[in-house]
């Protein structure tokens, strides 16, 4: 009897322990640390981040096979509406300069930059190129914006965890996290046109993200969301950082945004051991920095002054920049023994503007000529007009390639009205070698009905012909 009543005591004394354990507060259970590196990434660039808008005015022509260029000025009746676009953007500089995609401001009439805290601005295209389907825009704010660095992509893992922030049908914001599934993926965006070297993610890339971010784990850009398969899941494509920063070089020279000359391509940031510095891609035959003796593969340190905080720095300075006005340039080339920091004082000059006809029957080995009232009696027309005719075209050369045929008439280039030489060399002069240009001809034939036009659009790959090798 007295051994069930110990037993009993010791039963209620568990009891009473099981009591007190279960009426434990939550603050006693042991505490994780929440702040994951995918959080500290988002925490330290979602500011960063902007969501792009934009409004384009469609406008077709109630009469079908007449949708007539404006410079035609043929007043049918046409249909107007206007389309909104959406999508994503990244601060790569503190003064506002924002990398999107080409595709999302494409047409764009106006476009808006929103940041995470609500702030909105206008926003202009400074550079965009189709052929890479990147933009950089600019927006007017006096205080310095947050922004996120270039990383790099040659180095990166297979499987390696990224982030992709951005405005996924309208949700601001926004992100999604994976790995790296892939890298040099080429993939046909339209009919004839390729995106290559892209970077394949299993992160949840939607309509919106294009122009976002791509992060590591540590939050520096290593690309810009660009792609989805749309009949797949969980596969998208991003612009890798190191092209993204070649493409720029090129977008934001001065010699590519204004008639003016300067003469220095600059990399990214190198470090010698001895000096950390911008590198000096190449410097152009005949410019001040050539004169002036600076080299391919001198290393940047200062610009009047200031230490730089990598390319798109240097160009962003340089847009201030006005022909005559002082550069201070202090550089090192540390190839040579001994080498130690000098320093030069640069200036931009004006650079004339090219003949766009040498450069059309350079580039694309065809003759361009404004439609005088000789060249239009020549072709058949009635009279002069404002508008450019190709009078005549190489056979074989890259135009011929094309279809291309003598009396074709030349509406745009990459989206820019030509009616006349002047605009011509306008667009000419901003091509380099290699790079893709779209045209869009209107061809006039007779038929059976009578005249017929036809407007189509023609991409040509900048090529300058090689002259025939020939053995002995």
């Amino acid at each position: 009897m007295r051994a069930m009543k110990v037993v009993s005591v010791v039963a209620i004394a568990e009891l009473i322990l099981i009591g007190f354990a279960g009426s434990a507060s939550a603050e006693d259970e042991p505490a994780f640390n929440r702040q994951t590196p995918i959080v500290r990434a988002y925490q330290k660039t979602q500011k960063a981040v902007v969501n792009i808008s934009g409004e384009r005015v469609v406008s077709t022509s109630i009469w079908p096979g007449f949708d007539w260029p404006d410079m035609f000025d043929l007043r049918g009746p046409r249909f107007q509406r206007q389309v909104t676009m959406l999508g994503s953007g990244v601060v790569v500089h503190e003064d506002g300069y924002v990398i999107t995609n080409a595709h999302v401001i494409k047409g764009a009439e106006k476009i808006k930059a929103v940041f995470s805290d609500g702030r909105d601005f206008p926003a202009e295209v400074i550079s965009a190129d189709e052929a890479k389907d990147l933009a950089v825009l600019t927006i007017p704010t006096e205080e310095k914006s947050p922004f996120i660095r270039l990383g790099r992509s040659n180095d990166l893992m297979i499987g390696e965890t990224v982030i992709a922030i951005g405005n996924p049908y309208g949700y601001a914001n926004t992100l999604t996290s994976g790995v790296v599934s892939a890298v040099g993926r080429d993939i046909e965006v339209t009919e004839g046109f390729w995106l290559r070297g892209l970077i394949q993610t299993d992160a949840p890339i939607n309509p919106g993200n294009s122009g976002g971010p791509l992060l590591n784990i540590n939050g520096a850009l290593i690309g810009i969301n660009t792609a989805i398969r749309a009949e797949a899941q969980n596969i998208g494509f991003a612009i890798p950082v190191d092209t993204l920063a070649e493409n720029l070089r090129q977008m934001l020279m001065p010699e590519k945004l204004r008639r003016v000359q300067l003469g220095l391509v600059m990399g990214r940031m190198k470090n010698t051991g001895r000096f950390t510095g911008l590198a000096v891609d190449s410097v152009i035959k005949g410019s001040p920095a050539d004169e002036k003796g600076m080299a391919a593969g001198d290393l940047v340190l200062e610009m009047d002054g200031k230490e730089l905080t990598g390319v798109i720095d240097f160009y962003v300075k340089m847009m201030h920049k006005e022909i005559g006005e002082p550069i201070i340039i202090k550089y090192v080339r540390p190839k040579d023994p001994g080498a130690k920091s000098q320093t030069v004082k640069l200036t931009m000059v004006a650079r004339p503007l090219p003949d766009g006809r040498e450069l059309a029957k350079r580039f694309f080995q065809m003759e361009v000529s404004e439609l005088t009232e000789r060249v239009a009696r020549r072709f058949g027309f009635e009279s002069a007009y404002p508008i450019l005719i190709i009078t005549d075209v190489e056979r074989g050369g890259v135009a011929s390639q094309r279809g291309l045929e003598k009396g074709d008439l030349i509406l745009q280039i990459n989206n820019a009205t030509v009616r006349n030489v002047t605009e011509l060399s306008l667009e000419m002069e901003k091509i380099s070698e290699g790079d893709l240009v779209e045209l869009i001809i209107m061809r006039i034939s007779l038929g059976v009905f009578g005249q017929v036009e036809r407007k189509f659009r023609v991409p040509l790959k900048a090529e300058s012909k090689k002259p025939v090798q020939y053995r002995l």
